[in-house]
């Protein structure tokens, strides 16, 4: 059975929410950041639905503000390398407060796990100068797609280095040649492979979006953006949004 995402953010909220979070974030010399990261993940969240079921965010302003001051700490003070466990603290507490139809995720990953698992990606990537990235990129998110659950079952990804190489390549040398007129079709057809191989249990997504009417949305943005000297930023966003929820479904058997 199909199920469908769904998005209904309009622009006109996103720039009012975004713009009252930013002047508080400024006027707090950056502490109410915390806050402010919620109340948007939390608009984000309360107007995407799958199959009509709303997904929501429970996160609290103060829980992540000592969250990432904790972690941040932690991080500098053993330079960088505590990063790993505070990315798996920060990733916890942030699926863990996210729900669907009223059920929470989790998410099980382990700090030493990914600590070896950047180092030894990133190392690869850079001794090959970037070439192992997307083999990088797939084993990272195969293992936090593997550590989190949902009622008890487990996502996946079953992408392919070699098959993302070579999409990545030869996408990327169309956007080139063309000056990146194509990018819009090179995104959906990166996108379409990407979610064809992301799995929940038995149950397989899919991206149907168009290259087409991606190219009218990016168009269209961009040149409002740049006549309203940015404000109309957030509306872009917003369309964006709905185009990639509405391109979005989940095959569940």
């Amino acid at each position: 059975m199909k199920k469908n995402f769904n998005f209904e953010g309009k622009g006109g909220e996103f720039f009012s929410l975004v713009l009252v979070q930013m002047l508080l974030t400024i006027i707090t010399f950056g502490i109410y950041l915390s806050w402010a990261i919620v109340k948007i993940k939390k608009y984000l969240m309360e107007n995407l639905s799958l199959d009509g079921k709303k997904f929501s965010f429970e996160g609290v302003g103060g829980e992540v503000f000592s969250l990432l001051l904790i972690q941040g700490l932690l991080t500098m003070i053993t330079f960088g390398i505590y990063g790993a466990w505070a990315l798996v603290k920060i990733r916890k507490y942030f699926t863990e407060k996210t729900t669907y139809d009223g059920k929470a995720f989790e998410f099980n990953g382990v700090g030493g796990e990914v600590f070896s698992l950047l180092f030894i990606q990133g190392l690869l990537t850079m001794i090959t100068l970037g070439i192992y990235f997307p083999w990088a990129w797939i084993k990272i998110n195969k293992y936090m797609l593997e550590k989190t659950t949902y009622e008890g079952k487990a996502f996946g990804l079953k992408a392919e280095g070699g098959k993302l190489f070579s999409l990545v390549f030869i996408q990327g040398l169309l956007t080139i040649i063309t000056f990146g007129i194509y990018f819009s079709w090179a995104f959906v057809k990166i996108a379409n492979y990407l979610a064809s191989q992301v799995t929940y249990d038995d149950s397989s997504f899919a991206f149907e979006g168009d290259g087409g009417t991606l190219f009218s949305i990016n168009i269209k943005g961009i040149l409002l953006t740049i006549i309203t000297i940015g404000i109309y930023k957030f509306w872009y966003q917003m369309e964006l949004f709905r185009y990639y929820a509405s391109s979005t479904s989940l095959d569940q058997k």
